[in-house]
């Protein structure tokens, strides 16, 4: 029983996180929609949801990874990328964590 309760509550714990993401990426989509139009649009408009495809995705982490904020000269939106890119390599690092050390009918 208490194995169940804890993989429910990490289970609970990256639930949140996911949310968390998603307010990140919320934010950035509308400092790019707003402030840098044309990067935005390079991109392809991407969204959470309405226009959500492979290419603005791959767009947005090339955008990401490759650290292309910086070329905009906006120190506000590079924080928010740079903060961006340490939590999702967190969460991935979290993630296969887990996966090893959770014993394997615990999932």
């Amino acid at each position: 029983m208490q194995e169940t309760s804890s993989v429910a509550a990490i289970n609970w714990i990256f639930v949140g996180l996911v949310l968390i993401w998603f307010c990140l990426l919320k934010l950035i989509f509308n400092r790019l929609e707003r402030d840098h139009a044309d990067t935005y649009e390079a991109m392809g408009r991407p969204s959470l949801f309405l226009r959500n495809n492979i290419a603005s995705g791959f767009a947005f982490f090339k955008f990401l990874f490759l650290r292309e904020h910086r070329q905009l000269g906006d120190p506000s939106l590079s924080r928010l990328a740079d903060g961006m890119l340490l939590y999702f390599a967190a969460f991935i690092t979290a993630v296969f964590g887990l996966m090893v050390a959770l014993p394997q009918g615990a999932a």
